[in-house]
């Protein structure tokens, strides 16, 4: 039976050429030990590109909330020249009256 150990980051199955040491398929506790090495070496080098996306996505959030914040303030901006155009009509609208 062909024996399997994780050779790369991204967790590809590559064949152990160290193969069994006896007829019983046991392997050396130093196989052993090298071959769970290796995995967590992979597992090491996915969790340091998980953080590296994780730092791009909080980025890309400041960007959007920067933007959201600047949006808003152009909303309040936009209803305070909205308030005083009602105003200013509703004034016009009283002295029209009047005439």
């Amino acid at each position: 039976m062909d024996q399997y150990t994780t050779q790369s980051a991204e967790g590809s199955l590559q064949k152990d050429s160290s193969g069994p040491i006896d007829e019983g398929g046991e392997h050396t506790r130093a196989q052993i030990v090298a071959a769970i090495e290796a995995f967590g070496q992979a597992v090491q080098t996915q969790i340091g590109a998980m953080a590296v996306d994780i730092n791009v996505l909080r980025a890309d959030l400041r960007v959007v909330a920067e933007r959201s914040v600047a949006t808003e303030s152009q909303v309040t901006g936009m209803q305070m020249d909205i308030d005083t155009l009602k105003a200013t009509v509703a004034t016009l609208e009283a002295k029209t009256r009047k005439l």
